[in-house]
């Protein structure tokens, strides 16, 4: 704080500190590598699995990363399974009419922890997502939300 001309003193705004060189280097490297997301989804995985051994449960994990890698046929491991999607569309549809609102849809995503998905799928237009659609959609997120782990 300074002492102004007329005597009275100026609050100056407080500013963040700047990082230093080896903080900014550090947060670079974690994004550029996806670090974040990787510890996102094996902390995601054990809370969800609850494994005996959590140590081994994410070198299971990996390995499972590594094989989907390798063999862009097999699916990479998720906590979210068809079953488990296809169970949130249907508490969705509560009237089982076999589509849901395009609110819904979003909101859905939302609350799967999935941030990156078509904001616009097939049927938003007339506010009535199928489960295919739902379904499709939710894979491809989930695939997708999982291809930081295969840039490498």
């Amino acid at each position: 704080n300074k002492m102004a001309a007329d005597g009275e003193e100026k609050v100056e705004p407080e500013t963040e500190p700047a990082l230093s060189i080896h903080e900014a280097e550090a947060t670079m490297y974690l994004k550029e590598h996806h670090i974040s997301e990787l510890f996102q989804n094996f902390t995601a995985a054990l809370v969800y699995h609850r494994p005996e051994d959590p140590k081994a449960f994410i070198r299971e994990h990996i390995k499972q990363l590594q094989e989907a890698k390798a063999d862009k046929e097999k699916e990479p491991p998720s906590i979210l399974d068809e079953s488990n999607v296809l169970s949130v569309f249907r508490m969705l549809d509560v009237a089982k009419k076999g589509y849901i609102t395009a609110a819904q849809y979003h909101a859905a995503m939302k609350n799967m922890g999935i941030h990156f998905y078509n904001r616009g799928p097939a049927g938003a237009e007339l506010n009535k997502i199928t489960e295919e659609t739902f379904l499709r959609e939710t894979k491809i997120s989930l695939k997708a939300a999982l291809r930081t782990f295969f840039e490498y």
